[in-house]
């Protein structure tokens, strides 16, 4: 009952915010009354459920997006990279990412207000918890180890955006003195990493939750968050003593000043922790899921089926949402005959995806006349992702797919993005789903460790082929071959990373913590789609490769920039390039 009524409480503090709806740009300020009402929010569990359950809502959160000032998110973050194309022209990633336009007025973080909100809610959590005036030791010890690890998830997500930013480790008092300088980037993970350890000893694990528990923070998951957080700080753009502009005395608020090479190490160590308590607590990798006709769906079903076997903590804050809203409309494409509407995966992204075999695919980049040969040869996790020519969008919709001509007003890359509308939801009904984005799931700790051990080492140890492999035996595909160099085992895990969490909120920060986004084809120059024609009597089609879009992307955009509103204080220093 105690597990209903905390969900209850989270599907009404999502109703309550957006009719209050009032972030704002004077993130570090005090809410006016706060003191009044403290002791009586702090007077009993429910009420701590309740004020915990605000904290949830604006501070665990998926990349998916919603319609209100407290959950904007990086909407269509794959749409800024070369993973897909929104077709609606005023999406936010339009003008900050692809036309090159981040500026302190477009600073492409809509979610800037809100992680500050979240934080301060975390430290009135763990500034009021230990003397709440009731006997529960259980109880107390759980909500602080969730005020931690919240607290720490919106650090991660400012210190990915910006390097180094204020870190708060108290609420700052009513009259006190809000012009805080912003944090090396050093101290800022440290920081991060403090927090998780904090809840990692405080949070119950995984097989300790009820079925209506899950949702809540565990120790997996702030386990998760370290390993994330030590695989950013020992990648290339933070683990260097040459920033990606020469930023001169500042150049600790956007790198940790060095490299060492003992970074990989511990993100190694790190990812490790998370597969073995995994291991521990029956977390495990999706595998042998079939359709009705036999065929094999397991990686579909890892994102199709909300809070599965491999999914480690999902943003539970929302309720049932019809096709006509967010996160769903936008992503939907629009019935057969209509005008555009859809998330588009680029020819680009297609690319990316070996044959079957593991051998990398043929395209003519002048085209052919074996479109759906090609298709039907590619790694299994292609057809689980995309929708494309001749395919229906779910079982319901019986409709499939003409595609023909797609530059028309209809799918202008040539294939819809699926992943990751549930196949549940129709173009034709508006049926209401529940949005469960997925924060963190066990795939991406076998990848996190094989990165870091590849990095560390030489040569790729055997150890960091077995981890990739587990990924890849899951949709039937071959193991690496055992005698890649320790480049080209980076290029290889770095593709095998953008095909398997295509569409989770990874590439645009993967690219950036790699810095690799002024590659051809990445976040700048030609983004191309395919232009298919029906090779009349047969069920061929012909395709042909075209430039949809020229992307531009300038170098200060590897950190986010502050908004004018927080310039305007006169206490931060920007970040380079704005």
């Amino acid at each position: 009952m105690k597990n209903y009524i905390f969900k209850s409480i989270i599907a009404l503090v999502s109703i309550t915010m957006l009719i209050i709806n009032s972030a704002c740009d004077n993130y570090l300020e005090k809410p006016p009354g706060a003191d009044v009402t403290e002791d009586t929010i702090f007077s009993s569990p429910l009420q701590i459920d309740y004020f915990v359950a605000g904290a949830y809502y604006v501070g665990v959160k998926s990349d998916f997006p919603f319609w209100n000032s407290w959950d904007w998110s990086d909407i269509g973050s794959g749409a800024a990279t070369d993973e897909a194309e929104i077709t609606q022209g005023w999406y936010w990633c339009q003008v900050p990412w692809n036309a090159g336009g981040m500026s302190q007025s477009t600073t492409g973080d809509l979610r800037f207000a809100t992680h500050w909100n979240a934080i301060r809610r975390a430290n009135t959590i763990i500034e009021r918890i230990d003397n709440a005036p009731f006997n529960d030791d259980a109880f107390k010890k759980r909500v602080k180890g969730e005020g931690y690890l919240i607290r720490a998830l919106n650090y991660f997500e400012l210190f990915r955006k910006y390097g180094g930013v204020q870190v708060l480790r108290e609420r700052v008092p009513l009259g006190g003195d809000l012009k805080i300088p912003r944090n090396t980037v050093q101290e800022v993970v440290q920081f991060i990493l403090d927090d998780c350890e904090e809840a990692i000893k405080l949070l119950p694990k995984p097989n300790e939750l009820t079925t209506a528990e899950r949702g809540r923070l565990t120790n997996l998951a702030a386990m998760c968050l370290k390993s994330r957080t030590l695989l950013y700080a020992a990648s290339p753009t933070f683990n260097t003593n040459k920033p990606y502009i020469d930023y001169g005395q500042n150049n600790n608020l956007i790198t940790l000043g060095n490299y060492d090479k003992e970074r990989w190490k511990s993100a190694a160590n790190a990812a490790k922790e998370v597969l073995d308590e995994a291991s521990r607590v029956g977390v495990t990798l999706v595998k042998n899921k079939k359709n009705s006709k036999g065929e094999d769906v397991s990686y579909q079903y890892v994102w199709d089926n909300p809070d599965n076997e491999e999914v480690i903590l999902a943003d539970h804050g929302r309720g049932k949402v019809g096709t006509g809203y967010f996160p769903w409309n936008g992503q939907i494409p629009s019935m057969v005959g209509g005008s555009g509407g859809g998330l588009c995966m680029t020819f680009n992204f297609v690319m990316k995806y070996e044959k079957k075999d593991g051998t990398p695919q043929e395209w003519n980049m002048n085209g052919g006349d074996d479109l759906m040969k090609k298709y039907s040869e590619l790694d299994p996790r292609f057809a689980q992702t995309a929708t494309y020519q001749g395919q229906p969008w779910n079982s319901t919709d019986n409709l499939s797919m003409d595609l023909s001509q797609t530059g028309n007003e209809k799918c202008i890359t040539g294939q819809y993005m699926h992943k990751p509308v549930p196949y549940i939801i129709s173009r034709r009904d508006n049926i209401g789903v529940e949005p469960r984005g997925c924060i963190f799931r066990l795939a991406e700790f076998y990848l996190n460790y094989a990165e870091a051990l590849n990095e560390y080492y030489d040569t790729p140890p055997v150890e960091a082929y077995d981890a990739v492999d587990e990924i890849r035996s899951r949709v039937n595909m071959p193991a690496f071959p055992r005698n890649l160099t320790k480049e080209q085992f980076r290029e290889r895990v770095r593709n095998e990373r953008a095909v398997e969490l295509c569409m989770e909120g990874h590439r645009l920060y993967d690219v950036k913590r790699w810095e690799i986004c002024e590659q051809e084809g990445v976040m700048r120059g030609n983004m191309y789609g395919i232009k298919i024609y029906k090779i009349d009597g047969t069920s061929e089609c012909r395709y042909e490769p075209y430039v949809f879009e020229v992307r531009t992307f300038i170098r200060k955009m590897y950190r986010h920039p502050f908004s004018t509103g927080e310039m305007d204080k006169g206490y931060l220093i920007q970040n380079p390039g704005y």
